[in-house]
């Protein structure tokens, strides 16, 4: 042939007429490209950045004011920008209310402002049965300055102290259907509902939108961001340093568009993440080019005896591999192409769905060019590199073996290579020695954090994550390349096994050159899912062991003027609501309060003996008053602690807080003297891990009776069975207010949904790579199987071939997959700060059990019982 034109027009042909592997191949090329094209546009239309983050953030404006009460703002790090807001200097002084400050006073002439949505605080409103505490967003919603910083489905927005628009969610729930309703709040004051709208993000939250003027919230001192509108002689950046001065903090619209850089020494992005992504997409393209070359093998083997006839009418070996690799890059052209049309349909259909799911209002949408390019590149690449091995076969064979349709077999056995063995240890090694200094790492950031005042950001250290990417790497570069070699070792096991599997161990120590491939892919994607199990289940177990419950378990508490709505306590409501739920026995939690002159409230705390609270605040703690019968349900001390508050002690959470036995009572209020009185105290053991225990010392009610008035801020039920829904919604109308009852039922395991995604993908993955190998086994046995059919072979034998063939693939993919995903699992540990090495045993024994037997069962349903009789040339 001598040229590209006679291989491209077969190649060609061969793509149209072997359609289920073109869709095959273009599928595996083409879901990585639709999922990564349909996750960068939606990620970065969630996420956007130039001139659209600028619409998002000040709207129209050409700059944003912050009015602070400070007399000066400190630029030493450089201007403004949305991740970079200069704070007051350590001797800055305060000078102005930012409520108060009319912001025209140091802009321009000619300029004009507008008040941006910005959280002013709670409002409790009327729902259908109870109250609700709702956030309140201020601004000046028709002011054109906004436009583009939120969305208006219908209406208008405030602009009367006594009207509000509602979030969409908030309107379903108090059953607005029609504009011009009324909306009541628990002071009795009633707002007309003008419009209902959505902020960008968070689009799922309850808000009222109100205009600056509403009595909804008190307003407060607190700074306040203006949107500016400067005159066109004006540029924003020659204002930064004069306003800076006086305190006010202006934020060009240029410094959002295109950031400057950042200050010397200001930390810059971490190359770990990008190192990862770098890793995972490397892992994904060699994946597809195992699993496509696997699918690329089977086309060839098919097509043996039309790549002979080339070579009988005077092609060469160059001609046939140009013909299997043209068919791979039309693969990867349709799989490319499929996939970013799948993708823009997926995007344009599905926005509402996107849109929801992200609480994310998309204004248009933001398309990653560089990104898709390189992916579409890359899905190209694999499509050529997965055909790249089935090519070079295709050369080697010799025209008579090629039309008589033989296929090249290994039959000797091979020993594991010692470099590829050397290469597994070696990865081990460095994932252990990579987790082991990221788990010092992160247990001195701990101490670090433990022992000052200040955030400390997490450590990522960048030595010990390029081990351990490094340590992954190499593991899995040695067990792909000793997988031929493994799979003819395992082969030997075979001779206490039924025929049907001593067939298929055969059949794939003979056919290497498609079983590992196949293996590796299974591999791979398993080590993927056992990877994210062992992650979700050190993140469980660190969750777990942070978890601080709210009362006993089983137990419901309900608290009382807690802040998010003024429900006082009475003895009456503590008994409705326990009629509600059934209650056995209820325990009160209270503050011991005195008056002061003006006959407010202030409530006593406790501190060491001789200490100042005034100049040591922090040795100054609570005093909650806890009955002592609660104390006895806890094992370990709570017995003791009960029995040191039924002898009148004071019970401190330190046995340090105490030497003499006593502690001083007392309260630190700056109009008033300090006033100190001393009782006995003692240790008597740690106190419960319970919310409302946690740093407080406790006293029992009949020694705090002696010291103040108790007020109850805390009740807890003691139930005789967990309430029902429809109970805890007639309590819920019985207090008044949703979100105050709250029932112990300790640490909520989240296992069960990562159980069942990991066990999906592991299954999808396995049974991809189990059905690409088992079909080329099917064709390249064909021959194999009739003969065992000449001579008595049963019609299900095929069958049983088949899924023992499924089953021996995905049962060593699965096993070394979750020996790899293990490796990362060790990882975890370390980096979720699990108190121990957490093994998600319910994942990993569904992968290593579950998911063979189920490829193994769907390959035996799935394969024909009775085969065409084939001639045997040989």
């Amino acid at each position: 042939m001598g040229s590209w034109g006679p291989p491209l027009r077969i190649a060609r042909r061969t793509t149209r007429k072997s359609i289920g592997r073109t869709l095959l191949v273009a599928a595996l090329i083409g879901l990585p490209v639709f999922a990564a094209t349909w996750s960068g546009v939606t990620g970065r239309s969630a996420s956007p950045t130039g001139e659209l983050l600028a619409r998002v953030s000040i709207g129209q404006a050409d700059a944003q004011l912050t009015v602070t009460s400070y007399n000066k703002i400190d630029l030493q790090y450089g201007e403004p920008t949305l991740d970079l807001i200069p704070g007051a200097p350590l001797d800055g002084k305060r000078v102005r209310n930012p409520a108060t400050f009319d912001p025209l006073r140091v802009l321009p002439p000619g300029t004009h402002v507008a008040r941006p949505f910005d959280n002013a605080g709670t409002a409790e409103v009327k729902g259908p049965n109870t109250v609700n505490s709702v956030n309140v967003v201020v601004g000046d919603g028709q002011d054109p300055l906004l436009k583009d910083t939120l969305r208006l489905d219908e209406g208008r927005f405030a602009t009367a102290p006594d009207e509000v628009a509602v979030s969409p969610r908030l309107a379903k729930h108090l059953g607005i259907t029609t504009l011009g309703g009324t909306l009541n709040t628990a002071d009795g004051k009633a707002y007309k509902v003008v419009g209902i709208a959505r902020q960008l993000k968070e689009t799922s939250s309850w808000l009222l939108f109100a205009a600056p003027a509403t009595t909804l919230v008190t307003p407060t001192s607190v700074d306040l961001r203006y949107l500016v509108d400067l005159p066109d002689s004006v540029d924003p950046h020659a204002l930064v340093v004069p306003l800076a001065a006086q305190g006010f903090t202006l934020l060009p619209r240029a410094n959002i568009i295109d950031p400057p850089p950042g200050p010397v020494g200001y930390p810059g992005e971490a190359i770990g993440p990008y190192a990862a992504m770098a890793l995972a997409i490397g892992f994904g393209v060699l994946e597809i080019v195992l699993l496509a070359g696997t699918a690329f093998a089977v086309g060839a083997r098919r097509q043996t005896r039309e790549l002979g006839l080339v070579l009988a009418s005077g092609g060469t070996a160059r001609d046939v591999r140009r013909i299997v690799l043209l068919q791979g890059v039309f693969a990867g052209v349709v799989g490319v192409t499929s996939g970013l049309l799948l993708a823009a349909v997926a995007l344009l259909a599905g926005r509402p769905l996107w849109e929801d799911l992200s609480s994310t209002v998309f204004l248009e949408w933001q398309v990653p060019w560089t990104a898709i390019i390189t992916i579409s590149l890359i899905g190209l690449f694999a499509g050529l590199a997965a055909a790249v091995v089935p090519a070079i076969s295709a050369g080697r064979q010799t025209p008579l073996a090629a039309l008589a349709g033989r296929f090249a077999a290994t039959t000797t056995r091979q020993p594991i290579r010692k470099p590829a063995l050397l290469l597994l240890i070696a990865g081990i090694v460095l994932v252990v020695v990579g987790s082991g200094l990221l788990a010092a790492a992160l247990a001195a950031a701990q101490r670090q954090f433990a022992e000052s005042d200040h955030y400390q950001a997490t450590a990522t250290p960048v030595g010990p994550i390029a081990l351990v990417l490094l340590g992954i790497t190499t593991a899995i570069a040695g067990l792909i390349w000793m997988l031929p070699s493994l799979v003819s070792t395992i082969s030997g096991l075979a001779g206490r096994l039924p025929l049907s599997g001593r067939l298929a161990m055969r059949d794939a120590s003979r056919h290497r050159h498609r079983t590992a491939p196949a293996v590796a892919a299974i591999m791979m994607s398993v080590a993927a899912t056992a990877a994210a199990a062992f992650a979700g289940a050190n993140s469980i177990a660190a969750d777990s062991a942070e978890y601080i419950p709210v009362g006993h378990r089983g137990n419901a508490s309900l608290r009382f003027d807690s802040g998010l709505a003024g429900v006082p306590y009475s003895p009456e409501l503590e008994q409705r609501v326990g009629a509600q739920l059934s209650s056995a026995y209820t325990y009160r939690f209270g503050m011991i309060s005195v008056p002061r002159p003006d006959g407010t409230p202030i409530y006593l705390g406790v501190q060491p003996p001789g200490v100042n609270p005034e100049e040591s605040p922090s040795s100054f703690i609570g005093l909650a008053v806890v009955d002592p019968a609660y104390l006895e349900q806890f094992d370990g001390s709570g017995p003791e602690l009960a029995s040191r508050l039924r002898a009148g002690d004071i019970v401190v959470p330190r046995s340090d807080f105490t030497t003499t036995k006593s502690v001083d009572i007392g309260f630190t209020d700056p109009a008033h003297p300090t006033k100190v009185v001393q009782h006995k105290a003692s240790y008597a053991g740690e106190l419960p891990l319970i919310q409302v225990l946690q740093g407080q010392a406790l006293i029992g009610p009949e020694a705090a009776a002696k010291l103040g008035k108790v007020d109850t801020f805390m009740v807890e039920y003691q139930l005789k069975s967990l309430p029902t829904k429809d109970e805890l919604a007639a309590a819920d109308v019985v207090i008044g207010h949703d979100k105050l009852l709250t029932v112990e039922q300790g640490y909520q395991d989240p296992g069960n949904k990562i159980l069942i995604g990991v066990l999906g993908v592991a299954a999808v993955v396995t049974l991809l790579g189990v059905a690409i190998s088992v079909s080329l086994s099917a064709a390249e046995g064909r021959a194999d199987l009739a003969t065992l059919a000449a001579v008595g072979a049963s019609p299900r034998r095929r069958r049983n071939l088949a899924a023992a063939q499924a089953w021996m693939l995905g049962q060593l993919g699965c096993v070394l997959g979750v020996g790899v995903g293990a490796l990362y699992g060790y990882t975890a540990h370390a980096a979720f700060g699990s108190p121990h090495f957490t093994v998600p045993w319910a994942e990993l024994g569904g992968t290593l059990i579950a998911v063979p037997l189920f490829a193994a069962a769907l390959a035996w349903l799935l394969t024909r019982s009775r085969l065409p009789m084939v001639a045997r040339l040989d």
